[in-house]
């Protein structure tokens, strides 16, 4: 019969003495609680194991026990390794001399010669039995880690133990429970499966730990009987509730309490389609000191503190050109269907992603779009118009206007034209000018007389006013021009460029 998944890891770790216990960068309240916890339960084995991180753990974390045996490189084996380039040179003889505080090893060439650039020294590749991978849905978010040893994860058994829904699956053995809250919830049934028996209080109180942050202190809707009946157990068994209240949510840096109040103040709502969002700058993050996981305690409030707000998002220029995004859900709302349009991962009600070469304003609208038309079909209504696509309605609505302003522009040279000459008017006697501001006037725009212009309207053999032609006229033609709409700019441009042409015309005719 096939072994289970937590079968397969209980026998593996069984049989293996030294282990690499890893988990995502940036990390987490239940990543730092499960591996602490799984290093704690293998030592009681009498395994070896390493825990390696290579971020920074959050000052909020620092409480936890066995915090200082975190390690931000994986070691080598203890073995020094002499590399020797032999292209081309057969070694005919290898020996040793030792001397009182050194060893001497002499390689004799059949032929030719050894020159000392030949030899290279490197430290042991790190010997494992297993690598042991927690809270992470795929090796990119490891990191640095998988980057440089990329080789071991080839080479060496890997067991993936997650929770969330966009696991890769990229283990030698997977378990991914995506009913648990945390990893650490899923531990407590391996725990259990190792034969252990109660856990002592300081194993208790990671694991707790881990469980209280991903549930935001069993707020989060993801909370189940299951996770509320393995958390008394914890407590049973001595875990200290209040001590990781006290250092999770009661305990801030001035630094977290300034980005809160950047955050809080950037908070915009979209009552239509019931999201709530706000968003930190590069300079106001790095600034700030705060690492990303202190920062997820805001949108958790947002989420609790906001009424009728489905979605809560989050948006942290944790980089210039890269923007980390959060989303968190109520009950009923998969916000894990927004993160994976841009390739995120979470759980239904919790997700994240990342996007890389935008700015904080790029981010935010197309964030904002993607989400609107996911709410959009979730609420039955209307798919929100993307920028783009207002622009294009607004462009097929204006074919009109723009045809006629392109007749209106291939006509105005020859009225240029006409200006400029003693004649001023056209075959039918009208005024250029005054075709112009009837153009405008036909607009819905109005010519008006300043009321201290005393002097009386001239007016032409048919009893019409005439408008007076002089720079300060044309001024006041350029200002009525710019009340256009800023879908009629190009309009605008070509119309202004007739103007000054016909401004300079005037002036020669005053000369």
């Amino acid at each position: 019969m096939e072994l289970s998944s937590k079968q397969q890891i209980v026998e593996l770790i069984k049989k293996s003495q030294n282990l690499l216990l890893i988990s995502h960068s940036r990390p987490s309240g239940d990543s730092i609680g499960s591996l602490l916890a799984l290093q704690r339960i293998l030592s009681g084995l009498g395994k070896k194991a390493s825990v390696v991180v290579s971020d920074p753990t959050p000052s909020s974390l620092s409480f936890l026990p066995d915090i200082s045996e975190i390690k931000k490189t994986v070691e080598g084996s203890n073995d020094l390794v002499l590399k020797v380039n032999i292209e081309n040179i057969a070694i005919e003889k290898i020996s040793t001399n030792t001397g009182e505080n050194t060893l001497d090893i002499i390689l004799t060439p059949r032929d030719g010669k050894l020159d000392a650039d030949r030899v290279r020294v490197e430290s042991g590749k790190p010997a494992y039995d297993a690598i042991i991978v927690l809270d992470t849905p795929d090796v990119d978010k490891i990191d640095k880690i998988y980057d440089e040893y990329t080789e071991l994860f080839f080479e060496t058994p890997v067991v993936n133990i997650d929770h969330h829904a966009g696991n890769e699956y990229f283990g030698t053995i997977n378990l991914v429970d995506l009913t648990a809250t945390s990893t650490a919830e899923i531990l407590v049934a391996i725990f259990e499966a190792l034969g252990q028996g109660k856990p002592d209080e300081d194993t208790a109180t990671l694991l707790l730990a881990g469980i209280i942050s991903d549930t935001s202190s069993f707020k989060n809707t993801n909370t189940t009987p299951k996770t509320m009946t393995v958390a008394a157990q914890l407590l049973a068994a001595g875990a200290r509730q209040q001590e990781i209240i006290q250092n999770f949510y009661k305990t801030k840096s001035l630094g977290s309490l300034k980005l809160w109040g950047k955050i809080l103040s950037n908070v915009q709502k979209d009552k239509e389609y019931r999201v709530v969002w706000s968003k930190v700058s590069y300079d106001d993050f790095s600034v700030s000191g705060v690492t990303l996981e202190e920062v997820k305690e805001v949108v958790d409030e947002m989420l609790v503190n906001t009424p009728n707000a489905d979605v809560v998002c989050l948006m942290i220029e944790i980089e210039k050109s890269l923007v980390k995004v959060l989303l968190k859900g109520v009950k009923g709302t998969d916000v894990l269907e927004i993160a994976e349009i841009f390739n995120g991962s979470g759980k239904a009600q919790e997700a994240f992603f990342e996007m890389r070469n935008a700015n904080l304003e790029n981010a935010e609208q197309k964030v904002l779009s993607e989400i609107k038309k996911v709410r959009a079909k979730k609420l039955g209504r209307p798919i929100a118009e993307t920028e783009e696509q207002r622009n294009e309605k607004i462009e097929e609505q204006m074919k009109p206007q723009i045809l006629e302003a392109k007749i209106e522009i291939e006509a105005a040279p020859n009225e240029v034209e006409k200006v400029e000459s003693k004649d001023e008017t056209d075959g039918n006697g009208n005024d250029v000018i005054s075709k112009a501001i009837e153009s405008l006037e036909a607009s819905g725009e109005t010519i008006g007389v300043e009321e201290d212009d005393k002097t009386e309207t001239p007016t032409d053999s048919t009893g019409k006013k005439k408008i007076k032609k002089d720079p300060d006229s044309l001024t006041h033609v350029s200002e009525i021009l710019k009340k256009f709409k800023p879908e009629e700019k190009k309009r605008l441009s070509e119309l202004e460029k007739i103007n000054e042409q016909t401004r300079k015309n005037l002036k020669k005719e005053d000369k």
